[in-house]
C-alpha cells in the first residue's frame, strides 16, 4: 500500500514547512494513566479509540501526530487510534495551511478538487507520522497483531465526512491506497452521500453515489461509521451494508436530548446487525467519568455489551470529562466498569474488543491474540 507518496503533491499545493513543529504535548506520569487490572486485561484485548484528532493535526498546521501525543496513547495502553480528517472543513474554515496561512471560521464554496486536496494534505501527515517511525499503519487486524508485541501505537486513517470524495468514486480508490481504512459519510454538512444529524435539520437518506460508496467500502473492506448521519441515512447504511457498521462517539438520547445522541431504536438497530456505538467523554453533556459509564451501561442494557466501545474525539472537542481530561485516562473509564463488577472480559470488549471483532468482519481476517 502507498501510505505516504501523496506527501509530495500535497506540499505543491501549498509550500510545505520546512521547520518540525513544536513539541507541545504534556506527557503525564505513567501513574496517571494505569490501572493494573487494566493493564492485565489488555495483555489479550486490543484497545481502540474509535475516534480521535491527536495533536489536532486535522486542522492545525502540524507535519505528524507529535510523539508526545503517540505517548498518551502508548502509556494508556492503547493500541489503535483511528485519526480522522475533518474533510468539510474546507466549507467552514478554521484550520491552518502547510504555508502558514489560516483560514477563518466561514462559509466558503471551494474550487473542484479543493475538498480532496486538502484531505489528501492531511492523509499525508498521518503518512508521515508514520514514515518517521512515530507510529504504525493499521493497515488490517493483522498488522495490530504485530504492533503490539512491539508496543507501538497504531494509527488507523479515516474520513470524518467523505465530502473529500468530491461524489467521485475514484477519489475513495486513491484514498484507500494511500492508506485510508474507515469513511465516516456524514459531518456538519449535508454531502453528496447523505444528511446530517445535527441543525439545519433535513428529510432524507442515502443518495445514490451514498449508496455506491457503501457498497464499494464493503468490498474494499474499509469500515463504515455512521456517527453525524441523520436517522434515515443510518438505516439505509444498516439496510445496505453487508457487514456490521460502526457509530463511533457520541451520547445516548435517554440521558440528553442532544442532536449528537442516539436513540435506543437506533441503539438496537446497530447491535442487531452486529455494530458498535462509541461512547464520548464530552465534558458539555457529561460531567464525568461516572456518568459517562452510566452511558455505556444504557447501551449495554438495550444492545447489549458486545455493541459499545469509547470515541473520545481528542483534541477536537473543547471540554472533557473530569477524570478522562486533557490527559486522556483511558484506564479511568475500564476502572470504573471494573469497580461496577463487570468481568475482564466485559471490559475488555468496551475497550476495543468490539471496534476489532467489527474490523475482523469487515476485513474477513481472523486473528488470535
Amino acid at each position: 500500500m502507498r501510505i505516504v507518496t501523496i506527501l509530495a503533491a500535497a506540499c505543491a499545493l501549498t509550500a510545505c514547512s520546512q521547520e518540525p513543529p513544536a513539541e507541545t504535548s504534556q506527557v503525564p506520569e505513567p501513574e496517571a494513566f494505569t490501572d493494573p487490572r487494566v493493564v492485565e486485561i489488555h495483555e489479550s484485548t486490543v484497545f481502540v479509540d474509535m475516534h480521535a484528532h491527536p495533536s489536532r493535526f486535522h486542522r492545525e498546521n502540524v507535519e505528524t501526530i507529535l510523539p508526545g501525543e503517540i505517548e498518551v496513547y502508548r502509556r494508556s495502553t492503547m493500541d489503535v487510534v483511528v485519526a480522522n480528517i475533518s474533510s468539510d472543513m474546507a466549507y467552514d474554515g478554521r484550520y491552518t495551511n502547510r504555508d502558514g496561512t489560516e483560514v477563518g471560521d466561514g462559509r466558503y464554496k471551494p474550487e473542484p478538487g479543493e475538498v480532496y486536496a486538502l484531505a489528501a494534505d492531511r492523509l499525508a501527515r498521518l503518512g508521515e507520522t508514520i514514515e518517521r517511525g512515530y507510529a504504525v499503519h493499521a493497515d488490517s487486524p493483522a498488522a495490530i497483531e504485530h504492533s503490539r508485541e512491539k508496543g507501538q501505537v497504531a494509527v488507523l486513517p479515516a474520513l470524518e465526512g467523505a465530502d473529500a470524495l468530491e461524489g467521485d468514486i475514484e477519489n475513495l480508490y486513491r484514498m484507500v491506497d494511500n492508506g485510508l481504512r474507515l469513511i465516516q459519510l456524514i459531518h456538519f454538512r449535508n454531502n453528496e452521500l447523505g444528511h446530517m444529524q445535527t441543525w439545519p435539520y433535513s428529510p432524507g437518506g442515502l443518495t445514490e453515489f451514498g449508496r455506491e460508496v457503501v457498497r464499494e467500502s464493503n468490498r474494499l473492506g474499509i469500515i463504515i461509521d455512521m456517527a453525524h448521519a441523520n436517522h434515515e441515512t443510518m438505516m439505509d447504511i444498516l439496510e445496505l451494508s453487508e457487514h456490521p457498521v460502526i457509530f463511533s462517539h457520541g451520547g445516548v438520547r435517554e440521558y440528553t436530548d442532544h442532536d449528537r445522541a442516539v436513540t435506543d431504536d437506533e441503539i438496537r438497530a446497530i447491535a442487531e446487525r452486529g455494530g458498535v456505538i462509541g461512547i464520548w467523554p464530552h465534558g458539555r453533556h457529561i460531567s464525568d467519568v461516572a456518568e459517562m459509564v452510566d452511558y455505556i451501561e444504557h447501551v449495554i442494557n438495550v444492545g447489549g455489551i458486545d455493541h459499545v466501545g469509547i470515541g473520545s474525539d481528542l483534541r477536537g472537542i473543547s471540554r472533557y470529562v473530569v477524570g478522562f481530561d486533557e490527559e486522556a485516562r483511558f484506564h479511568a473509564i475500564a476502572s470504573e466498569l471494573l469497580n461496577r463488577e463487570y468481568s475482564a472480559g466485559d471490559v475488555g470488549k468496551v475497550m476495543g474488543g468490539n471496534f476489532f471483532r467489527v474490523w475482523q468482519a469487515v476485513t474477513g481476517e481472523t486473528v488470535e491474540l
